[in-house]
């Protein structure tokens, strides 16, 4: 099995880091894609390139595979399989990794405390309120300005 190591030569990341300690506690990252360029959809992804290459160089340099590392190659193989009977063959394979994206993202969810909900129920309400009272005055405003000009020009 080949150890890979990252070192940091010659770059900024660890005095950024050093620098911004503490910012992802207090600030909620986007996790969107069109917000950190996006992708390219006239260009086809080459996600499974790079599988299949690390699939080959691991066979031949000798090292075992992990059950992730099986269970994506089983994936990238029905993946590459376009004919019906491959798509019905990895059914199975993708509707069982599919459950297990959804409970991965279902144990991220988290849920507002009581406190959390009576703070934006509040929000809520006092909202509401203003933008009623808001709407009225300007109702009454035009109303009037309407009757205004209906007695004006009789």
């Amino acid at each position: 099995m080949r150890i890979v190591e990252f070192q940091f030569v010659n770059s900024k990341v660890p005095q950024f880091v050093n620098q911004h300690r503490g910012v992802s506690s207090t600030v909620k990252l986007s996790v969107s894609k069109t917000e950190l360029g996006g992708s390219n959809p006239s260009a086809p992804a080459r996600v499974l390139e790079w599988v299949e290459r690390q699939i080959i160089e691991q066979r031949e340099s000798g090292a075992v595979m992990g059950v992730g590392t099986k269970k994506m190659a089983n994936t990238v193989a029905a993946a590459n399989d376009d004919s019906f009977g491959g798509r019905v063959k990895s059914f199975p394979e993708r509707t069982k990794a599919f459950y297990n994206d959804v409970r991965t993202e279902m144990r991220k969810v988290t849920s507002p405390s009581r406190k959390e909900v009576q703070a934006t129920t509040a929000v809520v309400i006092v909202t509401v309120f203003l933008f009623g009272v808001y709407f009225f005055v300007v109702d009454n405003v035009i109303g009037r300005g309407v009757d205004l000009l209906f007695r004006t020009f009789k």
